[in-house]
């Protein structure tokens, strides 16, 4: 559709294509009688990019809806152009708008589904965080069944092979019987140790006792044991007052690192390496191993440990970076800021740089 101004922006002309869309005569359209197919909406908004263009003589460009001939209101978008007479003299517009109703159907639908990505986004978040909270309370309700009932059976059952060896000790033909019980309850006590681990491994409540330097130090020992990989653990900074729910974040994401290390790597050593300073906490876990694609991984459904690591730190309000070490194998970065909320088991702590402080959430946001 095509049209000219006059310099004081009444329509002079307007081409055939502006009378078949609008339905109306071409001299109810002329000075400003297209005002009256323009949305009663828009009016106001045209008239505020339309006049000064006019008054300053510059190029505009415009959106507005025009009432078509069956009706309907069709949005175009409209752009002019001053023009001027041989001698110089500026004589109004020349310009032409075009129907793009097809184009914003298709932005508004795209802006929907953006909305609807965005929020299905949220909500996937927030099942991976309650799904992690969940797991971690189901972990502490094992450790403790493990703990108090397990452990207790078999360190009760240990007893009572012991006692019942000592009674056996004066029969005649004993000794192979002795040697049946010294075993079992040599095997009792081994379950009862891996029990112990199993239980320690689970939910960790040494972090509370020693802290979680020493946790992660312990742990490093006991993996180097029984893997055979050289764990390294290392701090720089005070862990004495870094919030609860902060330490276990940080003990479960080594827990995945190192056992990612172990278990795939096939690395001969790696380093575990704590550094807290008043603008937050960082813990960096690398290894000699022979690497992986991180993307690859996640594709082919293998990197749920390192969902729970990416999950856990978003949690915490930190951020993550996996990636190829200097030389070889695999360099796992966290760092979570001084001012984050860690929420864990329904409770947000501050991972403050002096204190650790608790904030309890009312009881109806838990989730279930």
């Amino acid at each position: 559709m095509i049209w000219t101004a006059r310099p004081d922006t009444t329509l002079d002309f307007l081409n055939a294509t502006c009378v078949e869309f609008s339905g109306m005569p071409l001299d109810q359209l002329l000075d400003k009688g297209w005002l009256s197919v323009l949305h009663p909406e828009d009016i106001e908004h045209a008239a505020g990019i339309y006049v000064p263009a006019f008054e300053a003589r510059r190029p505009f460009v415009m959106e507005y809806r025009l009432r078509r001939a069956d009706g309907v209101y069709r949005w175009c978008l409209a752009s002019g152009v001053p023009k001027y007479e041989l001698d110089g003299r500026f004589a109004g517009y020349i310009g032409c708008s075009v129907d793009i109703s097809e184009r914003k159907e298709a932005e508004d639908r795209m802006r929907q589904a953006g909305v609807a990505l965005e929020a299905s986004h949220r909500q996937i978040h927030q099942l991976a965080g309650r799904l992690i909270e969940a797991q971690d309370a189901e972990r502490a309700r094992i450790a403790r069944d493990l703990h108090d009932d397990v452990s207790q059976q078999l360190a009760g059952m240990s007893i009572a092979v012991s006692q019942l060896r000592h009674r056996m000790g004066d029969f005649a033909g004993s000794n192979e019987r002795q040697e049946d019980l010294r075993a079992l309850q040599q095997r009792t006590s081994s379950l009862a140790e891996n029990v112990r681990h199993l239980s320690h491994d689970l939910h960790p409540s040494v972090l509370r006792h020693v802290g979680l330097v020493a946790a992660l130090t312990t742990y490093c020992a006991e993996l180097q044991r029984a893997h055979g990989t050289v764990l390294t653990c290392r701090a720089e900074g005070d862990f004495n007052t870094i919030a609860p729910e902060l330490a276990l974040c940080l003990y479960r994401v080594a827990q995945e690192a190192l056992r990612n290390v172990t278990a795939h790597a096939g690395a001969s050593c790696a380093d575990l390496q704590l550094v807290r300073t008043d603008d937050g906490t960082e813990m960096v876990v690398t290894d000699d191993g022979k690497g992986f694609d991180v993307v690859d991984s996640l594709n082919r459904g293998k990197g749920l440990g390192l969902v729970s690591i990416t999950e856990r730190v978003r949690l915490a309000g930190g951020s993550v970076s996996i990636a190829p070490h200097v030389i070889r194998g695999t360099r796992v970065s966290v760092r979570i800021p001084a001012s984050a909320r860690v929420r864990i088991d329904g409770v947000t702590a501050v991972a403050s740089g002096t204190t650790a402080r608790r904030f309890e959430q009312p009881s109806q946001s838990r989730p279930s």
